[in-house]
């Protein structure tokens, strides 16, 4: 069983002679303190969703203007149909190494070290 004395020694005082003094009980105090909290955060989670609101606005702004610069750097360096002659550079350069990739390197390989060993005899 728990003691109701306090860590000084002392007995709480009793809420009856509180609110005579003036003073609140324990009880309604916490219970005002703890609205008082929760008024607190509450308008402190309106400011950040606000804040989050506009950092948000910012990002989205700072996105459109990136693209649209992108796009614009893409005309200047390649013309109209920028999008489309990049797509044509990048199907060139892998139809070009499938072909490489088929071809009989080996064979190759054999007839020039042939050919590298006979210009260093010379």
């Amino acid at each position: 069983m728990q003691s109701s004395i306090n860590r000084d020694g002392f007995l709480p005082p009793d809420p009856d002679e509180l609110i005579e003094e003036g003073e609140l009980p324990f009880a309604d105090a916490a219970r005002d303190q703890a609205d008082n909290s929760l008024t607190a955060l509450q308008r402190e989670v309106r400011l950040l969703s606000a804040r989050i609101g506009v950092l948000r606005e910012d990002a989205e702004a700072a996105l459109k203007a990136k693209a649209t610069s992108i796009d614009a750097n893409a005309h200047v360096q390649l013309g109209d149909y920028p999008w489309l002659k990049l797509a044509a550079a990048t199907s060139a350069a892998f139809i070009a190494a499938r072909i490489l990739r088929s071809l009989p390197f080996g064979a190759l390989l054999a007839g020039y070290t042939s050919h590298f060993a006979e210009t260093r005899r010379r």
